[in-house]
């Protein structure tokens, strides 16, 4: 049964310009689709996906822990990989690289925002993701590739050595989606829950830097 919901931090300003080409840049260079199925939205995920009986007591727990926060900072810095390992009788059979990601490093004041969200929604909704209820190893990250990736791999990670990619960044919103588009946004700034309409129309703002050798 599909899951609807899902929480995230949404990449603004000048990172989510870079990340957004370098989307489509390596889906065009090496004819890989899995991240541009719907127009790509960098973001770095927080929960889910997951269902919930009541979706206002996500709403309100996004507003509880976000209440006690006014901005969330965290560094953009290379890239790293995902694989998929397959197993039989605990003997790894096969390892498939199946997702590349912009390297999220973040700040001590996010950890312990996303644990303090996990542990609430983990008693009220039905996520199965057991890396939620650790605040240490659970793994921030941005996708740029996935999927149909892993044959062409070694060809895509030689391209990514042309790039040199680290900004400081701020978030002032956590987004809540339902089948990919915003439901909601809690504003961490003035402690206030946007609908989609005002959430589309204000901005953020970021800081960020990119170099390109």
């Amino acid at each position: 049964m599909e899951k609807p919901f899902l929480i995230e931090i949404r990449m603004m300003g000048g990172i989510k310009r870079i990340s957004r080409r370098l989307i489509y840049d390596i889906y065009h260079k090496f004819h890989v689709h899995g991240s541009v199925k719907n127009r790509p939205v960098p973001h770095i995920t927080l929960f889910g996906p997951f269902r919930c009986r009541s979706i206002n007591d996500v709403i309100n727990t996004i507003g509880q822990v976000g209440s006690q926060y006014s901005e969330l900072k965290y560094q953009v810095n290379g890239f790293d990989y995902f694989e998929l390992k397959k197993k039989f009788l605990f003997v790894t059979t096969s390892v498939k690289k199946n997702v590349i990601y912009l390297k999220i490093i973040p700040s001590e004041e996010l950890k312990d925002f996303r644990h303090e969200l996990a542990k609430k929604l983990l008693k009220i909704t039905d996520s199965s993701n057991i890396d939620h209820d650790s605040k240490e190893k659970f793994q921030f990250h941005a996708t740029i590739a996935m999927k149909d990736i892993h044959r062409k791999f070694d060809e895509i990670w030689e391209y990514l050595k042309n790039y040199e990619i680290k900004s400081d960044e701020l978030s002032y919103r956590i987004t809540l989606l339902k089948k990919g588009k915003i439901m909601y946004e809690y504003d961490l700034k003035t402690k206030r829950l946007l609908t989609r309409r005002q959430a589309l129309r204000r901005k953020r703002s970021t800081i960020g830097r990119y170099t390109k050798n």
